[in-house]
């Protein structure tokens, strides 16, 4: 039923949704249709796009510099509390992570691979993610606006 009606180009209204948050229904249905570029792109395009904006570098195919100016744009559009939790709370766990990892192996106890994992994981975290960045992501949206209007 869902694959039916997303397939007709049926969209929901706030009506028939089960979950609205600020005017957009969310649920079974996508809350963000202005990035279908980014959405169409492969996994590994994704990555590539991400990763351009976490350096501040504009990709030169112009199809993924539209990707990566719909993405920063959508990482500019959230809410303020969710940009500085998802910016500072690797910085934090880290720590508090890699140290439980330390004297946990200490004691010989299993426990401190699953804090090390952890640990890495906010790492990785602060190294991709491009919110963590916010400057290079600045100057990758603009990088990036300038490629897709010189193709135009």
């Amino acid at each position: 039923m869902f694959a039916a009606s997303t397939l007709s180009g049926y969209t929901p209204t706030t009506e028939s949704c089960s979950v609205v948050v600020k005017g957009k229904c969310l649920g079974m249905w996508t809350v963000d249709d202005e990035m279908q570029t980014f959405k169409a792109l492969s996994y590994r395009d994704k990555v590539r796009v991400s990763s351009r904006l976490a350096r501040g570098r504009a990709p030169a195919d112009p199809l993924l510099a539209t990707a990566a100016v719909e993405l920063a744009e959508s990482y500019q559009r959230q809410e303020r509390l969710l940009v500085v939790a998802m910016r500072w709370l690797p910085v934090l766990v880290f720590p508090v992570f890699a140290l439980a990892a330390v004297f946990t192996a200490i004691d010989g106890e299993w426990r401190a691979i699953l804090y090390g994992l952890v640990a890495v994981g906010n790492l990785a975290q602060l190294a991709i993610n491009p919110v963590t960045r916010p400057k290079n992501m600045a100057r990758a949206l603009e990088a990036s606006r300038r490629v897709t209007a010189s193709q135009s």
